[in-house]
């Protein structure tokens, strides 16, 4: 784990909005490319479990809409603008007690450098077959989500 990533989080997430039964409430951004059998979904390097990757995606912020904050995590993460093309559906993760709204969004610009990525996060495009090789276990739904609907 690259400790800038951490701190950085834990300053920006001080206050964690919940739900009505305790679940973090989030959103994240599963981003595409390419048509056909060659559509490419976009992954960042995780944080806290090393060699995964993940879904760029993170906590709702107070005053902010998921939407919203799908797009800041796709920017903060993986340095991508996107536009939303629908709402795939709400993730629950029970272990860490996390709802997560995921929205499939279709890629319109890749910066060369972004924020999190001055701290050693890298991104990277993978056909949705090896995603869900190499996410991390609660990362895998989403990516069954797009194949149902590709």
């Amino acid at each position: 784990m690259i400790s800038g990533w951490k701190s950085r989080e834990s300053e920006r997430n001080k206050v964690r909005l919940r739900d009505t039964d305790g679940f973090r409430i989030r959103a994240a951004a599963l981003c595409i490319k390419g048509t056909g059998k060659e559509t490419l979904v976009l992954l960042v390097s995780g944080g806290k479990d090393g060699g995964k990757w993940v879904v760029p995606g993170g906590g709702i912020e107070k005053d902010e809409c998921a939407e919203e904050a799908a797009h800041r995590e796709l920017m903060e993460e993986a340095g991508v603008r996107a536009t939303i093309l629908k709402k795939i559906g709400m993730f629950q993760d029970d272990v860490r007690k996390h709802r997560t709204q995921v929205f499939l969004m279709e890629v319109s610009e890749e910066l060369q450098t972004w924020e999190e990525n001055e701290y050693g996060r890298q991104r990277i495009w993978m056909n949705v077959l090896e995603g869900k090789e190499k996410v991390k276990q609660s990362h895998r739904a989403m990516l069954d989500a797009l194949t149902l609907l590709r």
